[in-house]
């Protein structure tokens, strides 16, 4: 009889044909199914045969000096690398079809747009499904597009073209979900990438600098989200049956959805003290259908007249706010959405502001003043960043009065620098808390789940 050796008895896997061990290899990630080259040398090359989520991502730190001649060699060396990294691994891939393909927050540019294309191109022959590419640097989320030369990256930046595509037309019939973030995409490259992608249901357009008055009209188009391309946007155009969802953040413009009847959740962020009435003006036809809505906005008055949210269940507010400043226009939005089911407020100050102290006694007079129409529906509220002043303190008095079967409300305390006569956290909490026991001593139903974080 035949001794099996240890390593066989130990690598059962190994007994499988082909097509199962490659399989098992799709529910890993790219990088997990490198490594298993190294369990035997029957896994040596079946990664190679990986046809999950192909994602390449900048792994090392960046390197960093003062001096701009040594950045830019040393940036010229990063680039290098990970171009060669990429072609190594995306040449060696002897899969016919990939699900995923995607470049994700290394800055390259329209020096690079040889490399990309091809990069593209192999990815869409292989029927790719979604395409992502996100040539950010690291930090850019942390840094608004307003601190950079728009121009100069317009200049530089790398672009989608028509020869970007040219050499995998037909796998681009496949390709369902496409994501560019510091790509140049033009109007007429967009409608042209729109009339090539008949399957495509999502749209992510990310600091693209070349949009002035994008149009859109796509039949099978789910999700569209454009955000940080407000140095040189003008306008917004759809045509989309199926659109389901529409994000929008950036300056405040015309929004022309011409057809859009399935849509029913918008993010739109322009940080203005206009967006409430800015959505009612250009939204005025789809806000009735809403069932999800977010806001970004700097704080206002009350809004009158805001049009009917029949359908609303959610809604979330992002609230740019100082001390003196009001939320009474939230209550405007509250009010205008009867069968509202969850409401978040998230406040921002400004920078090193901690909110001054409120006396019991002012807490008391607020509660009596603060009015409104009782809500027979909201019964989850979450307020973050919670300092405590007078703006978020009639807004949750408004709440904990008119919410009448409240059932859960969570508080997240905002952390900052305490300051003479300004509150420190522990002293927030002890107001909230007042607060809070003050305005439900007489509620009806009493039960209401209270955290305050």
């Amino acid at each position: 009889v035949k001794v099996e050796s240890e390593e066989n008895r130990r690598d059962e896997t190994s007994r499988l044909n082909d097509d199962i061990l490659i399989r098992i290899l799709g529910f890993l990630s790219f990088k997990e199914a490198v490594r298993s080259s190294v369990i035997s040398r029957r896994w040596q090359h079946l990664w190679k045969y990986f046809s999950g989520c192909l994602r390449f991502k900048q792994t090392k730190p960046r390197l960093a000096s003062w001096n701009l001649n040594v950045r830019t060699r040393k940036k010229i060396a990063e680039t290098c690398e990970f171009i060669q990294w990429v072609n190594k691994y995306l040449n060696s891939n002897q899969a016919s079809t990939i699900d995923e393909f995607g470049i994700d927050n290394f800055d390259l540019d329209k020096d690079s747009k040889a490399y990309v294309d091809e990069w593209v191109g192999i990815a869409l022959q292989k029927k790719t499904k979604k395409l992502q590419l996100n040539f950010g640097p690291e930090y850019y989320s942390y840094v608004r597009w307003s601190s950079v030369d728009a121009s100069r990256v317009a200049a530089r930046c790398y672009c989608l073209t028509k020869e970007t595509f040219s050499s995998a037309l037909s796998g681009i019939h496949f390709l369902t979900c496409l994501s560019v973030k510091f790509v140049g995409v033009s109007d007429e490259m967009l409608e042209h990438i729109v009339s090539i992608c008949p399957l495509l249901e999502s749209l992510e357009l990310d600091h693209s600098p070349q949009l002035t008055h994008p149009k859109v009209s796509a039949l099978r188009l789910k999700h569209f989200n454009i955000c940080h391309c407000e140095y040189f946007i003008e306008s917004i155009e759809i045509y989309a049956p199926n659109l389901v969802s529409f994000d929008y953040t950036g300056k405040g413009i015309p929004l022309h959805i011409k057809y859009a009847p399935k849509l029913n959740q918008v993010c739109y962020d322009d940080g203005s003290r206009s967006a409430i009435q800015h959505l009612s003006i250009h939204l005025a036809n789809y806000l009735p259908q809403l069932v999800t809505l977010s806001i970004g906005m700097s704080v206002v008055g009350v809004v009158n007249n805001f049009p009917k949210l029949t359908s609303l269940k959610h809604l979330r507010c992002d609230a740019l706010t100082s001390d003196g400043n009001s939320l009474r226009c939230l209550t405007s939005l509250i009010e205008a959405s009867p069968f509202l089911h969850k409401f978040v407020l998230e406040v921002s100050h400004g920078t090193g502001e901690i909110i001054k102290k409120i006396h019991p006694s002012e807490v008391r007079v607020m509660c009596r003043s603060v009015s409104g129409h009782p809500h027979e529906y909201i019964k989850e509220v979450e307020i973050v960043g919670f300092c405590g002043n007078k703006a978020e303190a009639e807004i949750l008095t408004y709440l904990l009065k008119n919410a009448v079967m409240l059932e859960t409300i969570r508080i997240e305390i905002s952390v900052g620098t305490p300051k003479k006569n300004y509150a420190y956290p522990e002293e927030i909490k002890q107001m909230t808390n007042y607060m809070i026991n003050h305005l439900i001593q007489n509620r009806s139903p009493p039960q209401l789940l209270f955290l305050l974080l």
